[in-house]
């Protein structure tokens, strides 16, 4: 029985994986702006949480048929009867293949309601209208063969689907109020005061991340509207065109913030702050790009024909990172600014 569930435990880890990269810089932000810190605790609550919300919709509708050849299936509209279904089966426990349907389903929707109230701080009653809400949902999107995409459903629309899955987020809403009754009594965690190399190498990351999203998301609307309004080809698009809006419109957007607000789009999610000498600020902030982020987007583009080189800045500029004092790096190194924590006031986890 549950070989049937192998494509969408892999639909489940891959689009889980790819969900939580695309959410990693705001949940980051939301971190340092909360707690004023990044735990790996964090990281892997934000891939199981993507992972978890993939699965509730991949294990109901994964796989899909293939064409229209395959048999549409009734609703099962008797609320209950999975206990004559269980009565009926000859086998007993995990045989019992009524049985494992039933308790396979509340355990899908327990983390449901473990999540909402260790990382909502809702109750049982939200978790009892969130699971009959989803499950609900994803009873009907199999019902009407997923909102007309098919003629008709594939999959069985069940009361008692609806009934156990809801269940199964109460459930988990009880189960977690021992571990969240032993999170509210842990004392505050200190404010964080100094840069560590940690936030800095996040930092980091989140610039570099926000840089490939925004200007891979712009080339790709781009291409949508090249080849299938303007009817272009695909070889006929001008490279220029990405070269500007894969590179170039980063590039401004980050050197708008630096220059005007002094720090990168990175480094304000961190909650990382530059400061300078009253002399010469926009100067040295035209310096920090430069060295920094700038140079990151220039050395990577199709303008400088040198992949070398691009490593090298990537490599000098982590080993700065780690060497400098207060991790403030190579761009604040050769601008001459310091860095710092911005004042953030922590509020629970």
């Amino acid at each position: 029985m549950l070989r049937q569930f192998g494509p969408s435990t892999w639909v489940a880890l891959v689009v889980g994986a790819a969900l939580a990269v695309v959410l990693f810089v705001p949940v980051v932000a939301y971190r340092y702006r909360k707690a004023g810190r990044l735990r790996p605790i964090d990281l892997v609550t934000l891939v199981l949480v993507a992972t978890y919300f993939v699965a509730l919709w991949s294990y109901t509708l994964v796989p899909l048929p293939e064409d229209d050849t395959f048999r549409c299936v009734a609703a099962q509209l008797r609320p209950l009867q999975f206990i004559a279904d269980i009565r009926a089966d000859p086998h007993r426990f995990l045989r019992n293949r009524a049985l494992l349907q039933v308790l396979l389903n509340v355990v899908l929707f327990l983390p449901l309601g473990f999540f909402l109230r260790i990382l909502a701080r809702r109750g049982a009653v939200v978790a009892t209208l969130v699971g009959f809400a989803v499950s609900a949902t994803i009873e009907f999107t199999q019902r009407t063969g997923i909102w007309g995409l098919y003629h008709c459903a594939h999959r069985v629309f069940d009361v008692d689907d609806i009934i156990v899955n809801t269940s199964g987020a109460l459930l988990g809403s009880l189960l977690a109020l021992p571990v969240a009754a032993l999170l509210d009594r842990r004392r505050p965690l200190p404010a964080v005061t100094r840069v560590t190399l940690g936030r800095r190498l996040v930092g980091m990351l989140a610039d570099g991340m926000l840089i490939v999203g925004l200007g891979g998301s712009l080339i790709v609307g781009w291409r949508a509207f090249a080849l299938y309004v303007l009817q272009w080809r695909l070889a006929d698009l001008p490279t220029s065109v990405e070269t500007v809006l894969g590179y170039g419109v980063p590039a401004l957007l980050e050197a708008w913030w630096v220059l005007v607000r002094g720090r990168t789009l990175g480094e304000g999610v961190v909650q990382l702050q530059p400061t300078s000498p009253g002399t010469h600020v926009p100067l040295r902030r035209l310096a920090k790009y430069v060295t920094g982020v700038g140079g990151f987007v220039l050395l990577a583009s199709d303008l400088v024909p040198v992949p070398l080189l691009f490593w090298v800045f990537l490599l000098a500029s982590l080993v700065a990172a780690v060497a400098t004092d207060d991790h403030r790096g190579l761009s604040h190194l050769a601008a001459g600014m310091r860095l710092r924590v911005e004042v953030v006031e922590p509020a629970g986890l």
